[in-house]
């Protein structure tokens, strides 16, 4: 049991020596200034072994919308979550435009610095945790407290969810990432707060840039909510990207998230699983039940379970010259394809989904005229993981409502995608296009009726008028279906390779990871 002691916090400490304790290697840091009340931000010391699975590091920068000295208590007992509505209503920052831009509402008691640098490289990396009094009860209310990271000017998005490091983004839930503390399991006031999470931006490199980093209320003054950044993280010596997989249940895929991490010198190795130590060998089996194994060589192992969800985990990724970074990692385990009810373009008209059979000829946008090979259906009961993405009538070029699976992808053209990704036309997951206005998840909905449709390749159709994809087969989708589909699949495709893939055919369209479809959808 955790007992209550007072994190050791410098509260007179300059927005200079913030800033200096925050920055790593590979920056320079030229200016510094902070907005907030005095005793809201401060260098803290010692946090590993005062307040152990709770910091992002053993040192680094807190900003509060509160006292920065209320994030622990020094009761000395097993009471270390004292108040469950730990407040104050500091001299910070009220209605800063950007936080008030962010969160969509009015903000208070803003902390936040504001940094010039100039960097060596062109990628940033921030690793930090978010803890807060409003978890959980006001994580889906409007009091939705928000971290906010601007690199010139830009705003800086986690890969979860909407993108913002918010009380309504990540929560309870979000599996893995969220941490709650209301039975005083933690050193700390705060009844909840993430794992450590990373923030990546583009920066230009041997040229002055800024940034600005900081914590708000929303909507009130109350429930404090702390911001805390790890000492020398933010660096551009090790980068740890983040990564997406499509795992299909109960199947076991090795995954190389260091693939796409980059360093400066050294060599990248694998030191922690959701905050655990590992080594080679050592399996970290995440609170959802999937089992991640670090190998011999770098790469993990992860076995799935038979839920129909997304989880995440994070990773540390060091390269044995004092330098490292956090990753997260996104599992979906899931099968796109279409709700029952929707029209599909033929020769013949527009047909409901359900009424399709193999042999029937269905216009394809790349290749006309091209006849199903295999028709699928399947229910599932609706849960906030797998309740269908509802696209409103107008929101892609579709004539009524479309509802289809959180990984479905939709086509998306424009000058912007051939301008970030080389293709005028590019694939994106619906789940990774919501935006809570035009395109939301259908939570009114108990139980969904989906259908997938196969050809000899993967094709793009239309649906209820919008431009989609239809089901590509491989290890991810397949293991979804029980062994007599699977059957089926098979003699229809005896290519078809059951472990990668390999044999059906490429993608129609470059396909774009959540971080990516942000990154279109915020230019």
């Amino acid at each position: 049991m955790a007992t209550a002691t007072e994190l050791n916090i410098n509260t007179s400490a300059t927005a200079t020596q913030m800033a200096e304790e925050i920055f790593g290697d590979g920056v320079d840091v030229r200016s510094a200034s902070y907005s907030g009340d005095t005793l809201s931000s401060g260098i803290y010391t010692g946090a590993d072994t005062t307040t152990p699975g709770v910091a992002p590091a053993d040192s680094g920068v807190i900003l509060s919308t509160g006292y920065a000295r209320d994030f622990t208590n020094s009761d000395g007992s097993s009471n270390t979550n004292v108040r469950t509505n730990t407040s104050t209503n500091t001299s910070g920052t009220n209605g800063d435009s950007d936080f008030n831009a962010l969160a969509g509402a009015a903000t208070y008691d803003a902390s936040f610095l504001e940094v010039e640098f100039v960097p060596d490289g062109d990628v940033l990396t921030i690793d930090f945790v978010l803890s807060s009094e409003e978890y959980p009860e006001f994580a889906n209310s409007q009091y939705n407290d928000v971290v906010g990271v601007w690199v010139n000017g830009v705003e800086a998005q986690v890969s979860i969810g909407d993108g913002t490091a918010s009380i309504g983004n990540i929560n309870d839930g979000t599996e893995n990432v969220y941490v709650d503390n209301t039975g005083d399991q933690y050193n700390t006031e705060m009844d909840g707060f993430t794992i450590t999470l990373t923030f990546v931006a583009p920066v230009n490199a041997g040229e002055i840039n800024t940034l600005k980093i900081g914590v708000a209320d929303t909507a009130d003054s109350s429930y404090d909510t702390n911001l805390l950044i790890a000492g020398g993280s933010v660096q551009t010596a090790v980068v740890a990207q983040d990564d997406q997989e499509d795992i299909a249940i109960n199947k076991t895929r090795v995954i190389d998230v260091l693939e796409n991490d980059t360093t400066t010198a050294g060599t990248l190795t694998i030191t922690h699983i959701n905050e655990q130590a590992v080594s080679a060998g050592d399996t970290v089996t995440l609170a959802t039940g999937q089992q991640i194994t670090l190998n011999a060589d770098g790469t993990l192992t992860v076995v799935t379970d038979g839920d129909l969800e997304t989880v995440y985990f994070n990773y540390t990724a060091d390269n044995g010259q004092g330098n490292s970074d956090t990753g997260l990692v996104e599992i979906n385990q899931t099968v796109p394809c279409f709700l029952r009810g929707t029209l599909i373009r033929t020769p013949e008209g527009e047909i409901p989904v359900e009424d399709l059979r193999p042999g029937m000829e269905v216009l394809t946008y790349d290749n006309g005229p091209q006849a199903l090979q295999w028709t699928g259906s399947r229910r599932t009961a609706c849960t906030d993981a797998t309740a269908p993405i509802r696209f409103a009538a107008g929101s892609c070029g579709n004539s009524r409502d479309l509802y289809v699976s959180p990984q479905h992808r939709m086509v998306v053209s424009g000058p912007l995608a051939a301008l970030l990704f080389g293709e005028e036309e590019v694939l994106v997951k619906a789940k990774d296009l919501v935006n809570d206005r035009t395109i939301r998840p259908a939570q009114d909905m108990q139980e969904a009726e989906y259908f997938h449709l196969l050809f000899g390749s993967h094709q793009i159709l239309w649906a209820n008028g919008a431009l989609s994809e239809s089901y590509q087969p491989g290890p991810e989708t397949a293991a979804g279906f029980d062994a007599g589909t699977q059957a089926e699949i098979r003699e229809l495709f005896p290519e078809l390779c059951a472990e990668t893939g390999r044999g059906y055919g490429n993608s129609a369209r470059l396909s774009l990871r959540g971080f990516e479809a942000r990154v279109l959808a915020a230019a």
